[in-house]
């Protein structure tokens, strides 16, 4: 167990060491979303400080003339006592006056949630801050050096900017007036530079999208479908090229095969004939051996160059079959035989 353990544990420190010598993959677009990000976080932590301000500004306006009247009417409730006796009369009235003005002006800020929108901005305020700080330290570091690869780094991102949005008070209008009027659109000054060059929020304008259009990546990939397209093709042509050899090889095999079939059958032909007539010359040899009476030296002799003459008209035979020539006469299939004269006779009354 403990060497599987150690195992474990060699094997992710050099997990960690190959991971921290990759290097992080990173696109120009993507680049530019978190500038784009990061500048619209600086406008909403703008925006949201000075609702904050406004906000604390009217929390004080509202805290302040309570803490006043109810210092006041607490003071008069201890020295009614010491007021002339012709005001006996009036001070309560005046007190209770003081008490319900200090609780409408309570009553109305509770209502319009002064604290709350003071707390909330103040918290938005800040969490923009840490928001669009992070995008420009991340920018502004080498690749090499950059904690993720940019894909991973813009959806943490996009998750903690829809969060920021979705949690954030409303900012008033009058803000957002004064943050135009502060920082109006991109202008070319005297000197040929641009002023205020930076992305806004959504909430200030409506702008139109704009597609990304990588033009090398594009132009690669008409590339890479032209050459796709040509290996197409090519293999087309070729596995046509392959249906046109198969076709011409089985034409090729079938003349082959018709011409060993039309062989055999001209050699079987033969090689009836040729038994054909080794049957009679065996028939006329008995008939001339009865009518001249040889002795069995002679038949042998007789046998023997009758046996070689068939051998030689087989030879022929087999050079008959390869050559295209089918004329041959006899005399040519037999030159060396010795005249045989074959006579068919009945041979019925005769007796061997």
């Amino acid at each position: 167990m403990a060497k599987y353990i150690m195992q474990d544990n060699e094997w992710a420190k050099k997990s960690n060491a190959s991971n921290e010598n990759r290097i992080p993959e990173w696109h120009e677009q993507q680049e530019l979303i978190l500038k784009r990000w990061s500048e619209i976080g600086s406008s909403y932590r703008y925006l949201h400080d000075k609702s904050f301000k406004k906000f604390n500004n009217q929390n004080m306006w509202f805290a302040l003339p309570v803490i006043v009247i109810s210092t006041i009417t607490g003071t008069a409730n201890f020295a009614q006592g010491s007021f002339p006796s012709e005001w006996q009369e009036y001070v309560p009235l005046v007190i209770g006056f003081f008490n319900l003005s200090a609780g409408l002006i309570t009553t109305v800020s509770q209502f319009l949630r002064v604290s709350e929108l003071l707390e909330g901005h103040r918290a938005a305020s800040l969490a923009y801050s840490k928001f669009a700080r992070n995008l420009s330290v991340e920018l502004s570091l080498p690749i090499k050096e950059r904690t993720s690869d940019g894909s991973i780094f813009i959806t943490n991102c996009r998750v903690e900017l829809d969060r920021l949005i979705e949690q954030s008070p409303d900012i008033p209008e009058d803000i957002i007036a004064s943050f135009i009027r502060r920082f109006p659109e991109p202008k070319t000054d005297a000197s040929g530079n641009v002023a205020n060059d930076f992305f806004r929020p959504e909430i200030l304008d409506i702008r139109p999208i704009k597609v990304y259009r990588d033009i090398e990546d594009e132009r690669k990939l008409v590339e890479e479908e032209s050459r796709l397209k040509a290996l197409k093709d090519i293999e087309e042509d070729n596995k046509r090229l392959e249906k046109v050899v198969k076709e011409r090889e089985a034409e090729r095999f079938q003349i082959i095969e018709e011409t060993r079939r039309e062989f055999e059958k001209v050699q079987n032909k033969q090689n009836k004939e040729v038994e054909k007539m080794f049957v009679l010359a065996q028939k006329q040899t008995q008939v001339e051996l009865v009518k001249k009476k040889y002795s069995v030296n002679n038949i042998e002799e007789t046998m023997g160059d009758l046996m070689g003459a068939l051998t030689r008209a087989g030879n022929v035979v087999d050079d008959y079959s390869d050559s295209d020539d089918s004329s041959s006469t006899p005399d040519e299939i037999y030159p060396n035989t010795p005249n045989v004269e074959i006579v068919i006779s009945d041979i019925s009354s005769n007796t061997i």
